[in-house]
């Protein structure tokens, strides 16, 4: 009787753990594809390296300016916009501009 107890035990306890393990690995992918899903460039899938390169621009330019709205304004309408063109200024990656052009025209290919 005792054995069939803990049996029992056991396998509530390797149920739990299974439903937690799940449960947090759904939370870090949901966490690390939210980044490319709630975009406004539609090509960012199977090119989330240029789209990584170009977001780089925007992270480093909210972390220069400490101020939360400027990365959002920086990948408004897909980096394609005044602020992410002042955040290249501001991050002296103008020598990088031409490979940036060529890596945002890919992840907005499908925008209107």
């Amino acid at each position: 009787m005792a054995s069939r107890l803990n049996q029992a035990f056991t396998l509530k306890k390797l149920t739990y753990v299974a439903i937690m393990m799940a449960v947090f690995g759904i939370l870090l992918v949901d966490q690390t594809s939210a980044r490319f899903l709630d975009d406004e460039c539609r090509g960012v899938m199977g090119n989330r390296d240029l789209y990584e390169y170009v977001v780089r621009i925007c992270d480093d330019c909210e972390n220069l300016f400490r101020k939360s709205n400027v990365g959002s304004r920086c990948k408004k309408n897909c980096f394609y916009n005044e602020d992410f063109m002042w955040c290249v200024r501001a991050t002296e990656r103008t020598d990088e501009l031409e490979h940036l052009n060529r890596a945002m025209s890919i992840i907005r290919v499908g925008r209107k």
